[in-house]
């Protein structure tokens, strides 16, 4: 396992800990724990957390991807963050989820906080 950084780079059939990018990254039949780049392109591996601008994913796995445009195909992640998305992808939260959680748990804070309110207003 190592760690590398680069302009631009490719990696396959490798155990990489961290990749950092500052243009373009290809990954393809590898795992890694790790990567960074402007713009991506995995293929066919498991990657714990990935951060990006732009990417292409497929017939990967990931733990956390977050980018700005993500396309995907046969895509399996536990979070996605990413405005953009366009293919197959199961996530277990992404965006839209987190908010619709993050606004149930405000309305459900303030409904508990109504009924206390008139709780307190009935035992007085």
């Amino acid at each position: 396992m190592g760690q590398r950084n680069g302009t631009a780079a490719g990696y396959g059939n490798e155990t990489v800990d961290d990749i950092s990018a500052t243009t373009h990254l290809a990954i393809d039949r590898s795992v890694v724990r790790k990567l960074e780049a402007d713009e991506i392109d995995v293929t066919k591996s498991f990657v714990g957390v990935a951060r990006f601008e732009t990417g292409t994913v497929r017939q990967s796995s990931a733990a956390v991807i977050a980018g700005r445009s993500v396309a995907v195909d046969e895509v399996r992640t536990g979070i996605l963050f990413a405005p953009v998305v366009r293919g197959d992808v199961h996530t277990l939260l992404d965006m839209r989820s987190a908010v619709a959680i993050g606004v149930g748990m405000v309305l459900g804070k303030a409904a508990l906080a109504a009924v206390r309110a008139l709780a307190r207003r009935a035992t007085h």
